[in-house]
C-alpha cells in the first residue's frame, strides 16, 4: 500500500514539476537579469558585459543590470553566482582568470569551473599590450629588459587579474628581466599608480588599453598576442623579439548549475544570435575582441585545456599557490 502511495505521489508531482519548469522557461525573462562581473569597472570583462547587456535588453525587452563584484582575483564574484538561484536571472562573466588560472594561483578555490556552472557561450578572445611611461625612455620590449636588468629592484608592474599578472610573469621568464608585481583590486587603481610613476610597466588588455594607447604620457612597446593587433600596426608583438612569447585570454558567460535547460537554451541562443549580429560584432571589433563560439559539447574540453595551459604558465613563472 505504501509503495502504491509513493508511486501515485510521484506520478502526480513529477509531471507537475516538469510543467512548472517549462512554464518558468516559457515565461523567461519576466524581470531584470543581472550579470555579475567579478572584477572592477573599466576592464575587458566589464566593458564586454555592458555591450552584451545592451544587446540582451533589446532582445528580451527586459532590463539588464551589470554588477561589479571584485575581490580575490575574481573569486568572490564567481562564488556569489555559484550560490545564486539557478533561475537564469543571475549570470556570470567568465574569464581565463576565474575558470583556469585561479586553480593554480590558489591552494583552494571555492568552486568547480565545470560542475558548478552552466556555460552559456563565449564572446571572444583577445590579448594585452605592454605600456610604459613616455618619460622612461623605454621604446621597445628589448629596452624594458635592458632597463630592468640595469636597475634591479626598481621596476614594478601592476596586476589586477591573471591576464595582467601572467603576461608580465611570462615576460620575466622569457627575458630574465627582474620585475616585481604589485597586486591591485581594480584596473583603475593600477592605472592611477602607473600614471603617478609608482609602476614602470602595465600590461593592459586591448579593450581598456584603447583609451590609453594615444595618451602622450604612455608608450606601447608590444602586444602579447601571436601577431600584431590590426588597429595598432606599429606596435610589434613581443614574440617578434622574444620567440615563443604569447598569452591571450577569453571572455564568456555562465549561469549557476541547475539552471533549467530551456532557460539555458534561450540564453545560449542569445549569445549565438549576438555573434551573428553585425552591430554587435562591430562593437566587439571596437573593443578588440576576436569573436569565437565554443559549443556546449566542446566547452568541458576547452576549459580543461585552459586549466592545463595556465597551470604550465604559472609553473614556468615559479609562482607558488597562495
Amino acid at each position: 500500500m505504501q509503495k502504491l502511495v509513493r508511486f501515485l505521489k510521484y506520478s502526480v508531482l513529477a509531471p507537475l514539476a516538469l510543467c512548472l519548469g517549462l512554464a518558468q522557461a516559457q515565461g523567461f525573462p519576466n524581470k531584470p537579469i543581472k550579470i555579475v562581473v567579478p572584477f572592477g569597472p573599466g576592464g575587458s570583462g566589464d566593458i564586454t558585459a555592458r555591450a552584451f547587456g545592451q544587446y540582451l535588453e533589446a532582445q528580451f525587452k527586459q532590463g539588464v543590470v551589470i554588477e561589479n563584484r571584485a575581490g580575490a582575483n575574481g573569486i568572490l564574484g564567481t562564488e556569489a553566482v555559484k550560490n545564486a538561484p539557478a533561475d537564469g536571472y543571475t549570470l556570470l562573466l567568465t574569464t581565463n582568470t576565474t575558470l583556469a588560472a585561479n586553480l593554480s594561483l590558489y591552494k583552494k578555490v571555492p568552486y568547480d569551473p565545470l560542475k558548478d556552472f552552466e556555460h552559456l557561450g563565449q564572446f571572444g578572445t583577445a590579448a594585452s599590450v605592454a605600456m610604459v611611461s613616455k618619460d622612461s625612455g623605454i621604446r621597445t620590449a628589448a629596452d624594458l629588459t635592458a632597463y630592468a636588468k640595469a636597475n634591479p629592484g626598481k621596476v614594478f608592474f601592476g596586476h589586477y587579474n591573471s591576464a595582467s599578472q601572467m603576461t608580465a610573469e611570462m615576460f620575466k621568464v622569457k627575458t630574465g628581466a627582474p620585475m616585481t608585481g604589485i597586486p591591485y583590486k581594480s584596473i583603475g587603481s593600477a592605472l592611477q599608480d602607473f600614471y603617478g610613476g609608482q609602476l614602470q610597466v602595465l600590461f593592459l588588455e586591448y579593450l581598456p588599453a584603447m583609451a590609453h594607447i594615444d595618451n602622450p604620457k604612455a608608450t606601447a612597446i608590444g602586444v602579447t598576442g601571436a601577431t600584431r593587433f590590426k588597429p595598432w600596426p606599429n606596435v610589434p608583438a613581443i614574440g617578434e623579439t622574444y620567440p615563443g612569447y604569447e598569452l591571450g585570454f577569453f571572455l564568456g558567460l555562465a549561469a549557476p548549475a541547475g539552471t533549467p535547460p530551456d532557460v539555458v537554451r534561450r540564453l545560449d541562443g542569445a549569445i549565438s544570435s549576438a555573434l551573428k549580429d553585425e552591430a554587435f560584432l562591430a562593437r566587439l571589433a571596437q573593443l578588440g575582441l576576436e569573436p569565437s563560439k565554443v559549443s556546449k559539447a566542446d566547452y568541458p574540453r576547452f576549459i580543461l585545456s585552459e586549466v592545463t595551459r595556465w597551470a604550465q604558465v604559472i609553473k614556468d613563472a615559479g609562482i607558488k599557490p597562495e
